[in-house]
């Protein structure tokens, strides 16, 4: 999705965000500093603007509560940190529970929302995928990523199916200097886990332009934890750690062409072998996957009111799946050896941004998919699909009201083997004064169903080629402060939200279905950041979710309330800080409706700088600092057995930047 309009280079000597508390302050005593000397990198870009239209960050101009989590927030997430426990740690209002740890599926809730009504963009291309509905984040390294957008709130217009409940864009890291630079990391955890990534990258000028260039790898590998209690294993259990072994490596190009176009590529291999635990009978079960995710984009700016880009990329993913039981008579049995299952997207978008007389913006575009898979594990009897949508957007100017910023339009979508989706949005973004803002977004999403739902022909599970979109009628109303408190900056933000769903798509015994009547979903988000000292910051975010069920359907993992609070301290150098952060999950029902919520967890980080130059750094996070044990998920086998989150964790990473 977004760029920003000029790759800046990154100023390694300007002060550091603080971290989220103070918990660890006596780990790290002065050090003997080896250079006085700072790191000096000039700021440097690609000559060509991004002119990539319909940015996640554009939209908070005009009414969406937009969150960012920067590359400093990302670093200190951990060492093998994924995805899913940056998301965990820093996104106000997202609950994100990884199920057994990293690398591995978890569930998400944003705005009241289930585990696939957000949709996940890298670089702004879709990883849900349409054949199977799910999230697909757990091979994807914390190291290849400079930024995460949130886009809350319903978001069908611009993106598509899923994003419900909002969207999450993933921006990879890109060339920023003119210098040959980079960066080393190693890691290692209380259970051996090891950790390693590299990074380098150049920009160079050409006959043609600037072309930027960057490459990274990252290795990644633990035989993790039990993921169970002990009284859940069965007596013939063999295996009861799930570890995961992950290798990644990925480039990117950026060629400028003069000052108004420019060309991006993009290519990332990732190798991941991963456990799949089992309380029961558990010889081995593992997913070995390779998944490729390749882009190119072309943008251009053809005069001062008018720009456009193409995209079109290619998602792979090839997994072998095994399953081998150990039974009580000490035989083996093989359910799976092998077994594959995977997909191959295929999407081209093309749009354009017009600024008309007035100053009004026209947003306007094509976004077109293509998918096929194969499950040699479910039997899905069709396995192919197509998207294709026209979307339009005009963000106007009314010279009588110049603190109004509004924005309406639509989108039509139909999807091969299902009925087609039109939806419309219109937000709304009033500053009050230099202070305060309000803002509103109310419009339709949708979700189109996925191919298991319409073609699994299954014993235990069958498809129905009649279902009917999923719909849903979304409004947010929000209220948004910045100014300061106590002499201390001081910024803070409350969302009230509410989602009508109509034709929910839902298993009723072993068939899909669309149900009948309204579901409700509605709630609040409160979140704020306050900088009360020049070295002290503290965070905190609140959502409370209100779930109505209709004739027997109730929408399931997704907590009642969650809460979350971070405090950090950083030196007045920026040579090393501490924090602590506290989250607390209240109820949360399974599908079987089983309460797993009601805990609370406490993790701690700190980082300390060993030159002045900034390039040698140590990093330390522990997670459930309390050990405590919680529960993250239920099983779907029967019974329902805990997934547990976790336990005590302390990694530490030493860096290299040169």
């Amino acid at each position: 999705m977004t760029t920003t309009d000029t790759f800046l280079a990154c100023d390694w000597r300007a002060p550091r965000r603080t971290l989220s508390g103070a918990l660890l302050g006596c780990l790290f005593s002065p050090l003997l500093l080896a250079d006085d000397t700072p790191l000096t990198l000039e700021r440097q870009w690609v000559s060509a603007p991004s002119v990539e239209s319909t940015t996640v960050a554009e939209m908070a101009r005009y009414g969406s509560k937009v969150e960012i989590i920067d590359r400093q927030q990302i670093e200190r997430a951990g060492p093998s940190s994924d995805i899913t426990r940056v998301l965990q740690m820093y996104v106000p209002g997202l609950y994100v529970a990884p199920k057994n740890g990293p690398f591995d599926y978890g569930t998400y809730s944003l705005l009241g929302g289930r585990n696939d009504d957000t949709l996940i963009l890298l670089d702004g291309v879709r990883l849900n995928n349409r054949l199977y509905g799910g999230l697909y984040l757990d091979t994807l390294p914390a190291n290849a990523i400079e930024r995460i957008e949130v886009l809350k709130g319903g978001q069908s217009l611009l993106f598509g199916t899923q994003a419900v409940s909002g969207v999450i864009n993933i921006v990879t890291r890109s060339p920023q200097t003119r210098d040959t630079s980079g960066e080393v990391n190693l890691g290692l955890d209380s259970f051996m886990g090891q950790s390693g990534d590299a990074r380098v990258e150049r920009i160079l000028s050409n006959g043609l332009g600037d072309l930027g260039l960057l490459a990274y790898v990252s290795h990644n590998i633990s035989d993790g934890y039990q993921p169970y209690r002990n009284s859940a294993y069965s007596a013939s259990t063999r295996d009861k750690k799930r570890g995961y072994e992950v290798t990644t490596f990925g480039a990117k190009a950026i060629q400028g062409f003069a000052d108004d176009s420019r060309l991006e590529l993009f290519y990332q291999y990732s190798d991941a072998n991963l456990d799949f635990a089992r309380p029961v009978n558990n010889q081995k079960t593992t997913n070995d996957r390779v998944q490729q995710i390749a882009t190119a984009t072309f943008e251009q700016r053809l005069s001062e009111r008018f720009s456009y880009f193409v995209k079109g990329h290619v998602n792979d993913w090839d997994t072998r799946y095994t399953k081998i039981d150990s039974l009580k008579d000490g035989r083996l049995v093989s359910k799976n050896r092998n077994d594959y299952w995977g997909f191959t997207d295929w999407g081209l978008q093309a749009e354009g941004k017009a600024e008309l007389d007035g100053g009004h913006v026209l947003v306007f575009g094509t976004d077109n998919q293509w998918f096929k898979g194969q499950d040699d594990v479910l039997k899905i009897d069709n396995n192919q699909a197509q998207a294709n949508a026209l979307y339009t957007q005009l963000r106007p100017v009314f010279a009588a009201l110049p603190d109004w910023h509004p924005s309406l339009g639509i989108r039509h979508e139909k999807m091969s083997g299902g009925e087609s989706a039109t939806v419309g949005m219109l937000t709304s973004l009033y500053d009050l004064n230099a202070h305060w803002q309000l803002r509103g977004q109310y419009g339709s999403a949708f979700k189109l169903p996925n191919a298991e739902q319409l073609f699994v022909n299954e014993d235990y599970e069958q498809g129905n080629r009649n279902l009917k979109p999923e719909k849903s009628l979304n409004a947010e109303l929000g209220l948004d402060y910045k100014g300061s408190l106590l002499a201390g900056e001081f910024n803070a933000s409350v969302t009230a939200f509410q989602r009508k769903i109509d034709d929910l798509i839902a298993l009723d015994g072993i068939h899909w279905v669309n149900g009948q009547g309204r579901i409700k979903v509605r709630g609040m988000e409160v979140d704020g950041r306050w900088q009360f000292s020049p070295r002290w910051n503290l965070s905190a975010d609140l959502t409370r979710n209100l779930l109505e069920s209709r004739n027997g359907v109730t929408l399931s993992n997704i907590p009642g309330f969650f809460a979350r609070s971070r405090l950090g301290y950083e030196s007045e150098d920026g040579q090393w800080g501490v924090g602590g952060a506290i989250r607390y999950i209240g109820q949360i029902d399974s599908a079987k409706k089983v309460d797993y919520g009601h805990y609370s967890v406490v993790d701690a980080d700190a980082y300390r700088y060993l030159d002045r130059a900034q390039q040698h750094r140590l990093s330390l996070l522990v997670e459930n600092l309390f050990d405590r044990d919680y529960t993250t998920s239920m099983t779907s086998s029967a019974p329902a057995v805990d997934n547990l989150g976790r336990p005590f964790t302390s990694e530490v990473r030493y860096t290299y930047r040169f």
